[in-house]
């Protein structure tokens, strides 16, 4: 008997079979899978229900027609996978009640065959034919679930990305009042946090990133929220991910606060940028504390230099030099004459001249405290501002 006579004639027994070979194979799934054993009558089992019955049915109309088109089937397995998905199950689990179904099918058919004459070709081409639907259908809820999964990942993205916004626009703001905010973000807003500013266009390859990060990689100044502290583990898959770019690491913080961490982040970043700091990859905040505070209102220490070291400007560009050298080297070290004469590399009885006449020119200044404390800052900080070579009023400097 050749195929199509074989499909002709099956067709009259399956369809009057098909309610039994329905039951039996989600018997079948029940009994094999404890994921799908669940009541009859529940919603469900009614799903399960349902898919299997398609099946079958687009089987035999298939058989019928080959040419016939199966919309109905192929939006129910679709359904079936981003059911699935919906479920937070792998898809594996629907792909083996698959094969079960495709199985007990083919079993119950060869019960219809037993009392038939057949080649072995006409068998065999039954069979290829029904494992090759129930391949289709499987990939059918494959694509259902992958829509549904990247469906979902984009409405979680959306939620962090406005969970993150509002933790770092709004300071003080309760953590379990964030999280009820954005449910759909499914991050439990942890105990402390640690922002990290990137260059805008940063080359971070996303893949790399811990999926637990937060990302705004199209703000204008992109960033991200570690949860927690930078550990070794984070700084390495941070360094990885940023594929020779650079970034700069804000302190841990409260979570309510992860605002003042991005502002020192971004800081800090800045002071990269200027060329002030440099640490390779990851610039953090923590390793530059006094020099992120130094230099946290440019203006105001402009002022405050051309106050403190007023006295430079009054002498030529040589001597400018060699008396911000000194007095660097003196507030460095508050050691003797020796001492200075090493670090300067000059005589230590031109020390001793230099130290006269930064005395003669500052006066209290170098004995009062607050004083002298205000000078020395006035240097470090103007150090800082781009390692330049320029003082706040032009006055020629070198480096501490």
């Amino acid at each position: 008997m050749g195929a199509q006579k074989l499909f002709s004639d099956l067709l009259p027994g399956l369809i009057e079979f098909a309610p039994e070979i329905v039951g039996e194979i989600i018997d079948g799934i029940r009994v094999s899978i404890p994921d799908y054993d669940r009541p009859q009558g529940s919603p469900y089992h009614e799903v399960i229900r349902s898919g299997v019955e398609q099946n079958v049915l687009g089987f035999v109309e298939w058989l019928a027609d080959p040419e016939r088109p199966l919309e109905r089937r192929n939006e129910i397995c679709r359904r079936l996978g981003a059911f699935e998905a919906m479920e937070g199950r792998p898809l594996a689990v629907l792909q083996s009640a698959y094969r079960i179904g495709a199985q007990l099918g083919w079993s119950r058919i060869r019960d219809l065959l037993a009392e038939r004459e057949m080649s072995a070709a006409a068998v065999s081409a039954l069979a290829d034919a029904l494992f090759g639907y129930m391949d289709e259908a499987a990939e059918l809820s494959r694509e259902g679930y992958d829509r549904a999964k990247g469906e979902e990942h984009e409405k979680r993205d959306a939620a962090r990305l406005l969970l993150l916004r509002d933790l770092v626009r709004r300071p003080g703001a309760d953590r379990a009042a964030l999280a009820a905010l954005h449910p759909a973000a499914d991050w439990a807003v942890p105990d402390q946090v640690t922002l990290v500013a990137l260059p805008a266009d940063t080359p971070a390859v996303r893949p790399l990133l811990d999926s637990d990060l937060l990302l705004d990689l199209h703000a204008p100044e992109p960033y991200l929220l570690v949860p927690g502290p930078l550990t070794g583990r984070r700084r390495k898959m941070l360094e990885s991910a940023l594929a020779g770019g650079r970034a700069a690491v804000g302190l841990t913080v409260p979570a309510a606060r992860a605002a003042d961490s991005l502002r020192w982040a971004r800081r800090v970043l800045a002071l990269v940028a200027d060329g002030v700091l440099d640490d390779g990859t990851l610039t953090l905040c923590e390793d530059h504390l006094v020099s992120v505070w130094l230099l946290a209102d440019g203006a105001l220490m402009d002022q405050m230099a051309r106050r403190r070291l007023a006295f430079l400007s009054r002498a030529g560009e040589r001597r400018r030099q060699w008396l911000a050298d000194t007095l660097r080297a003196w507030l460095r070290t508050r050691g003797p004459a020796g001492r200075m004469s090493e670090d300067l590399g000059v005589h230590v009885q031109t020390v001793r001249y230099r130290m006269r006449v930064l005395e003669e020119l500052l006066q209290e200044e170098l004995t009062d405290p607050d004083n002298r404390f205000a000078t020395e800052t006035a240097l470090r900080a103007l150090w800082l501002r781009g390692r330049s070579d320029r003082t706040g009023d032009g006055t020629a400097t070198t480096g501490p």
